[in-house]
């Protein structure tokens, strides 16, 4: 028993007149009785996001900026490593223990468990293609696409549609751990420490085993599941979710695609910080980080 099986995690009596209703109406039916962890995953995240800035500065007066745009992606940095802890941890423990009612049904079938998953995910990546939009101009639009394409993913799990996928694609977080440990580690002045180091070993083995091998082999499962003649999906079936198939393929397509973005533009990165530049001319190069362009010191442009 998981703690997403808890009885404590049930709707509240406050939003269950509702809750259900408008889950109907949206076409989203086994929201109803997730739809409080939902709004609590959001309202949650932009807690900590104010958390975050009025803390950070006590408790990291040193390191903490001093420039607005800086301070904010300092915030979204914590919440989405606070975020990536939470969910890694439940999404692994589904992988392992999954729910038996996805593996008689692997396309309409649900299950609490995993909806109580889907539901938090949800929440969160509404926060994080908000922030992500207001912030376009320094987090990038990949993370926009990112966060709308997660979004609509894990709502649309609450059909339900592939709600196994839920777990097997959120344990890409396991990644984003490292990820915002290497950007904090820049932060706090210990760019190229033996710290770093151990820590960029752990990034790039868990970005290589979760996202692109197994979000590639996930992402197979997915395309036969959804295309193969010999699916379980019968010819009424694809007439009833033709548009949703479609648009699970595009959104797929489009984090695999990132992920292999991502991943080259993490290894300039890395490769700056431990990777002594042989010339003047390599120094002013501009290094991918996160899907952003970082200027190296000295250039007039990252200044």
């Amino acid at each position: 028993m998981s703690w997403l099986s808890s009885p404590a995690l049930t709707s509240p009596d406050w939003i269950r007149p509702y809750a259900q209703p408008f889950a109907d109406s949206i076409g989203l039916p086994q929201l109803g009785r997730t739809l409080h962890l939902a709004i609590y995953s959001c309202l949650a995240s932009f807690a900590l996001q104010k958390l975050s800035s009025i803390l950070s500065p006590i408790l990291a007066s040193k390191h903490y900026p001093k420039i607005k745009r800086k301070q904010d992606d300092w915030d979204l940095h914590i919440v989405g490593w606070a975020f990536s802890l939470v969910a890694a941890p439940l999404a692994f423990h589904l992988i392992r223990n999954p729910s038996p009612e996805l593996g008689f049904d692997p396309l309409t079938g649900s299950a609490l468990r995993e909806e109580r998953l889907s539901a938090i995910a949800a929440g969160y990546f509404v926060w994080d293609t908000f922030v992500s939009a207001l912030h376009i101009n320094t987090q990038g639009f990949g993370f926009f696409l990112h966060g709308i394409g997660c979004c609509t993913a894990f709502f649309f799990t609450l059909r339900p549609f592939l709600l196994w996928c839920g777990p097997s694609f959120l344990i890409w977080e396991v990644s984003t751990i490292f990820l915002n440990l290497h950007w904090f580690l820049d932060k706090t002045n210990r760019t190229g420490s033996l710290l770093q180091m151990i820590n960029g070993f752990f990034l790039v083995s868990a970005y290589i085993v979760c996202r692109l091998i197994y979000g590639v082999y996930n992402s197979y499962k997915l395309f036969v599941l959804l295309f193969s003649t010999s699916s379980v999906l019968t010819k009424a079936t694809q007439e009833g979710t033709g548009w949703i198939r479609y648009l699970y393929l595009a959104i797929n397509l489009t984090m695999n695609g990132l992920n292999f973005f991502w991943f080259r533009a993490m290894l300039l990165a890395l490769r700056k910080r431990f990777v002594s530049p042989s010339s003047a001319s390599a120094r002013k190069e501009p290094i991918q980080v996160d899907g952003k362009l970082n200027w190296a010191k000295g250039d007039k442009k990252g200044q």
